[in-house]
């Protein structure tokens, strides 16, 4: 009986999706003539400012990008849990954290993009939230000044501080760079963080080196680490050299499962068009969790 009702209901929901579709497709053709920006709701109790310059915008309104992995983090997340936000963008991941942890957790937001961080500000502020810090830095390696080259033509979430894969026309903007290891230590982090998502266009594996000593300790966080051949070698790695790294500091990589919504071991692979991996010490510890 379930199984034919699921066959029922299955086609029934493809076209409402499909109708969805439709009908915000069409909103946004209308507004991206006008330029500017809309506010709608992108989870229970959560808004979002869409930017019509913005080609991330656009997938995220249209697409429900990355809705995967964000329904991990609702699953995974508890209140007053800490959640770090490397490449923030305008904030999707750290505002459906700052919800999630809510007001005795606290989410480290990291956007080195000024406009980009106003951004975030601004969907911060929209929604009320008091938990999330914007910290207009970029993680790397050591302390310092670096070289953001930044999209003009609406690819922001693919800026980066190597070779950007997406967009025509760029500019160049200096940022500051600060380890991870150091902002822990000054922060008082260090062992007091639950996840940490990392989707900075390549520059992953210069975001681990500068974490070799938080990350390497048996209470290190659980990792979303984006893996993309091309955007690695635009910053100097290669995502077999991304995952020994990790491996290294004693993670294992893992596949998160839509069905099962369980792990999934993931060996090494021959190549990463693009992928979002989870990386953990404490698979027994997840799986708790996730329950």
């Amino acid at each position: 009986m379930n199984m034919a009702l699921g066959g029922l209901l299955e086609p029934l929901f493809l076209k409402w999706r499909q109708s969805a579709y439709r009908r915000k497709a069409s909103r946004w053709l209308s507004l991206e003539k006008a330029g500017g920006s809309f506010t709608a709701r992108i989870e229970p109790g959560i808004k979002m400012r869409f930017y019509l310059d913005s080609k991330l915008s656009r997938l995220i309104y249209l697409e429900d990008f990355e809705r995967l992995e964000r329904s991990f983090l609702i699953r995974f997340l508890r209140p007053g849990d800490i959640f770090v936000d490397v490449g923030a963008n305008v904030g999707l991941f750290a505002l459906t954290a700052a919800r999630c942890v809510g007001a005795k957790g606290r989410v480290y937001a990291f956007e080195p993009f000024g406009r980009i961080c106003e951004r975030l500000k601004e969907n911060v502020g929209l929604n009320g939230f008091k938990n999330v810090s914007c910290e207009r830095l970029a993680l790397s390696e050591e302390e310092g000044e670096g070289r953001m080259t930044v999209s003009m033509d609406g690819y922001d979430a693919w800026n980066s501080l190597g070779r950007p894969i997406s967009g025509n026309r760029f500019s160049v903007e200096k940022v500051r760079c600060v380890s991870w290891d150091k902002f822990a230590e000054r922060n008082n982090l260090v062992g007091r963080v639950a996840m940490m998502k990392l989707d900075v266009e390549g520059w992953e594996g210069h975001v681990l080196a500068g974490a070799c000593r938080t990350l390497s300790r048996d209470d290190a966080p659980l990792l979303q680490v984006e893996f993309t051949d091309e955007a690695n070698r635009g910053a100097g790695f290669s995502s077999s050299e991304l995952y020994r790294l990790l491996e290294s500091f004693g993670y294992r990589m893992y596949a998160y499962d839509r069905d099962s919504r369980k792990f999934v071991p993931d060996p090494l692979r021959k190549s990463y068009p693009y992928v979002n991996l989870m990386a953990s010490k404490r698979l027994e510890a997840v799986e708790q969790r996730l329950g």
